[in-house]
């Protein structure tokens, strides 16, 4: 299992083969639709659709992006401010003169 601080990002199926995460309805709902192989709804978690994503359909980038937003939805507001603080400290500064 993933999580947040107490809140669940995302966590293995019974299934064993699948992963549950918390999604906004409409953007489940279009995945599943647009690929049913892949994705599919598998009801609500403390009143939370979640999609049902199969580990071995999905596309890395696909996966990657699914989490990163369940992690925005999800990740207190002050967790989220302290990474993306480090995330610029960690960025590479260019000097005017670098950049020509």
């Amino acid at each position: 299992m993933f999580q947040v601080g107490r809140r669940r990002l995302a966590w293995l199926g019974e299934d064993g083969v699948s992963l549950l995460v918390p999604v906004e309805a409409d953007e489940g709902e279009m995945l599943s639709e647009a690929e049913p192989r892949t994705f599919s709804m598998a009801g609500q978690s403390g009143g939370c659709p979640l999609l049902r994503i199969h580990l071995a359909f999905v596309a890395e980038a696909s996966l990657r992006r699914i989490l990163e937003q369940a992690w925005r939805d999800r990740a207190p507001k002050w967790v989220q401010r302290s990474r993306s603080g480090a995330a610029m400290e960690a960025e590479p500064q260019l000097d005017e003169a670098e950049e020509l």
